[in-house]
């Protein structure tokens, strides 16, 4: 995968504390095609393109803490991506027709970095680049890469090692992709790719109009919670709990200086390359309305049953605000315990209904001191939770037994009938 780059600005960000004010940059260079086959950057550079091409990433992340993300450029409904601000930042350097209209459109991106939170020092690289194979038109890519501390050099039998200022490493780089290619020779304009491999998440910060879809645990928490606000609605005869309004996002004509308003068309601060109307531009939300309540379950919040002057909560069934204590507490612990709530064909349609999104979807948990990891489109089928007593017992169903290398005397089992293993359990003491 052979890239070919068209322009290539390199900027170095210095950084002396994490306020604004103490935040410079410096220009070094805007760079063509043939300067840059000539430069020693192309050595630094030369695979990176490839590798961030090929880093696969999921819409929905495997995990919260994903290092790849996929992000989609936020249009209201019948809009087209030049009514979005970040998607102009973007187009301004990807069209640009000579070197000062490239060097510019860099400069308005790297303004727009610095001017997010938790900003360290480095070098901020924009490079344009085709893929001659497949394209003719280019991919953008921004990257970033800290200073690297404690970096020597060999320098004399006298001194040995020499520190060298400013140095940078491509392997904790960051990097964002537009257009996103999620397989080759096909192309996602709506859609860019984003690569940090730290845990903080600032380097996605200053493009506010790109959203994050859930990663798989954040969503499969989402449709759970839902589910058990769906049972509580039906359960007390409750009424449907108005969403509250989602912010709105207000940028220049650069996409720059953000701000929070309410009611503001975007087009009306995104410019003249939006070309939108004024009068009929839309509302930018810049992502979800903020849930009034730590666990996304709109009856837990307060506000939503209005409480007499007398007194909080006596407009609201006692058994009811029980209950939903009991679910709030439940979905903010880090250890989960078993609920006993639902009875099985309950949960099993719940489990169902999650399944048909994400048929892969894991199921894990311990009992005692006993780790299991299954599927949960099996839990009704393959996999049984029963109780004796007070103890808890796991069912696990197959048509055979496979076991490791290693060799145990378990495998030489002539296995009871069940009613036999039910009855032993009975019997035996409780600890």
């Amino acid at each position: 995968m052979d890239f070919s780059v068209e322009y290539l600005s390199f900027f170095v960000i210095h950084s002396e504390s994490a306020s604004e004010q103490n935040k410079r940059y410096r220009h070094f260079k805007t760079m063509d095609g043939e300067e840059y086959e000539r430069s020693e950057i192309k050595r630094f550079l030369d695979g990176e393109f490839a590798r961030i091409v090929k880093r696969k990433a999921e819409k929905h992340a495997p995990t919260e803490g994903s290092p790849t993300k996929i992000g989609t450029f936020v249009v209201e409904p019948g809009y087209e991506l030049g009514s979005n601000p970040n998607y102009n930042m973007i187009a301004r350097c990807r069209e640009a027709r000579d070197r000062e209209q490239y060097h510019n459109g860099c400069d308005d991106l790297l303004r727009a970095y610095i001017g997010t939170s938790s900003v360290r020092g480095g070098a901020f690289i924009v490079a344009r680049a085709v893929l001659p194979k497949y394209f003719d038109e280019p991919f953008l890519f921004i990257l970033k890469c800290d200073f690297e501390p404690k970096i020597a050099r060999i320098t004399d039998e006298d001194s040995l090692v020499g520190q060298v200022d400013m140095a940078i490493s491509a392997k904790s780089m960051k990097s964002i992709q537009y257009p996103h290619m999620p397989e080759e020779g096909m192309l996602e304009y709506g859609e860019l790719k984003i690569h940090q491999a730290s845990h903080a998440r600032y380097f996605e910060e200053f493009l506010a109009y790109v959203s994050y879809e859930q990663s798989m645990p954040e969503l499969v928490q989402s449709q759970v919670l839902g589910l058990v606000q769906e049972y509580m609605e039906q359960k007390y005869q409750l009424p449907p709990v108005p969403k509250a309004a989602a912010p709105v996002k207000v940028a220049d004509e650069r996409g720059i200086r953000l701000a929070e308003a309410v009611g503001v068309p975007m087009a009306a601060h995104a410019g003249a390359d939006a070309g939108v109307d004024v009068d009929e531009a839309p509302f930018m939300a810049a992502g979800p309305a903020p849930d009034p309540t730590l666990t996304g379950i709109p009856f837990l919040d307060d506000a939503s049953y209005p409480a007499p002057a007398d007194g909080p909560g006596e407009n609201a069934n006692p058994a009811m605000l029980q209950e939903a204590q009991a679910y709030e507490l439940w979905a903010n612990s880090d250890k989960r315990r078993l609920q006993e709530r639902w009875d099985h064909e309950m949960v099993v349609e719940a489990a169902q209904r999650i399944v048909e999104f994400q048929p892969e979807l894991d199921l894990k948990f311990h009992i005692g001191d006993t780790f299991v990891k299954t599927k949960l489109s099996d839990f009704g089928s393959k996999v049984h939770f029963a109780k004796i007593g007070n103890r808890y017992v796991v069912l696990l169903e197959g048509e055979d037994f496979k076991f490791d290398k290693d060799f145990s005397p378990v495998e030489l089992l002539q296995p009871e009938e069940l009613d036999q293993v039910v009855d032993r359990l009975k019997a035996r003491p409780e600890e």
